[in-house]
């Protein structure tokens, strides 16, 4: 008797299982009509399977996941996409970096790990394409490679993802002029940061396209700072007028200080010195260190403001003030960098003394030598010596090594005997400064 009852709730299970995968795949089978698929074959045995297609896209239907109890969809064109065929696409599960593709689309990026080359990638995720891959992984787990779309999901779920998976393989199946997509993308995409991306492959590896030339007008208006400054770099002369704009409007400050280097001594003194003061008041700490190093390319005329920057509380824009003094070439930078030397900041010290090796006199050596005189000068020392060095290369009539620090006593300067122009530290403790023959200055 229980052999029977046991083989009539085997018989049973069996039948119900079978009930249950013809309903599935008469399920599935509904929403491959309603997208317009011919039913190629199915089955309801063992694996419940269903194949379609549409012209010459073939679509998989299959059970998948433990016990059979998901499904999976894959989609299959003919051919691999144009050049699509070395793309992959999958889902973020554990953070990777370096990622080896971002499109620039924040929410997009920390979603997926793409691998494969630049240029088909960038052209073929558009705004809608991205939006379209989002909503499939929202419902199920898409994955794409080889020309292959596939996504598992819930059995439920069929209905709603399968019109989406054939969405998508008709725009990757798009013709794809890589130099108008781009320049769409770099144009219109709602992510700046894709906007970005798109015109920099441009410029990189398309710089004579007329595609690129558009991109880079339509880009000279775009909302976006990093970008106009990027298109108005590679437009030259044509770009001028953004390049001011964008330093000027202090709307990003990595933009406005990149805008004011790029754009060096073609904005006048007065602007970048009006700009120095604009950027100073509203904190916009990069610009304002380019525009002292911007200053420093109009020579004598700058030095007045640089040396009121070294007392400026803020120790950073103290050292580019001094970098930048060293860069006017003036010798009226001299004295305020000699000023340097006595403030207890190591690293204005150091700054100062590299700057004074390219814009130092004979004058600038003992103080040089006493400023590298503490206990621990360390990285001021090395940098006085090297001043040292470097005025001494300029004295008329100079040969190096004939400009040197002696062992012990500051402020030991003398000419040496029997060579004119020879320059040396005296051993005399009491630093006097002597001709030949013994004749004190």
């Amino acid at each position: 008797m229980e052999p029977l009852i046991f083989l009539l709730m085997g018989g049973a299970g069996i039948g119900f299982g079978l009930l249950h995968s013809r309903g599935r795949v008469r399920r599935w089978q509904a929403a491959a009509v309603s997208c317009g698929l011919k039913i190629a074959r199915q089955s309801t045995f063992l694996r419940p399977t269903l194949e379609a297609s549409a012209g010459e896209v073939g679509v998989r239907i299959e059970t998948c996941g433990n016990k059979g109890r998901l499904t999976r969809i894959t989609i299959k064109a003919p051919e691999p996409w144009r050049g699509f065929n070395n793309v992959s696409l999958r889902p973020e599960v554990i953070v990777t970096w370096p990622r080896q593709i971002e499109i620039g689309d924040p929410s997009f990026d920390s979603t997926f790990v793409i691998d494969g080359p630049l240029w088909p990638v960038l052209a073929a995720f558009d705004a809608e394409t991205r939006g379209l891959l989002q909503r499939v992984q929202a419902e199920s787990r898409v994955e794409l490679s080889s020309g292959q779309l596939r996504a598992q999901m819930a059995d439920r779920k069929v209905v709603e993802v399968l019109p989406l998976l054939l969405e998508l393989n008709r725009r990757f199946a798009r013709p794809l002029n890589l130099a108008q997509r781009l320049a769409e993308n770099a144009g219109h995409d709602r992510e700046p940061g894709v906007r970005l991306q798109n015109l920099l492959v441009l410029i990189r590896e398309l710089p004579e396209a007329p595609a690129t030339a558009e991109a880079l007008r339509t880009a000279c208006s775009d909302l976006s700072p990093a970008i106009r400054l990027q298109a108005a770099r590679e437009l030259g002369a044509e770009g001028h007028g953004v390049l001011l704009g964008v330093a000027e409007d202090l709307q990003d400050d990595a933009s406005s200080a990149q805008a004011v280097a790029a754009l060096g001594r073609e904005l006048p003194f007065e602007r970048t010195k009006d700009l120095l003061d604009r950027a100073l008041s509203r904190y916009r700490w990069q610009t304002a260190h380019a525009c002292l190093k911007a200053l420093a390319l109009h020579g004598a005329v700058a030095v007045e403001i640089l040396a009121k920057m070294l007392e400026d509380d803020d120790s950073q824009l103290a050292l580019t003030a001094a970098q930048a003094l060293g860069d006017t070439g003036s010798p009226a930078a001299e004295p305020p960098l000699i000023q340097a030397l006595q403030r207890e900041q190591k690293a204005l010290q150091v700054a100062a003394a590299e700057a004074l090796g390219r814009v130092g006199t004979v004058a600038a050596v003992l103080p040089l030598e006493e400023a590298a005189g503490g206990l621990f000068p360390g990285e001021l020392r090395r940098a006085a010596r090297q001043a040292i060095a470097e005025i001494q290369a300029r004295l008329e009539g100079a040969s190096p090594g004939q400009l040197s620090l002696a062992g012990a006593g500051a402020g030991q300067l003398s000419l040496a005997e029997g060579k004119g122009g020879e320059l040396s530290l005296a051993e005399d403790p009491s630093g006097r400064l002597s001709l030949q023959g013994g004749e004190e200055t």
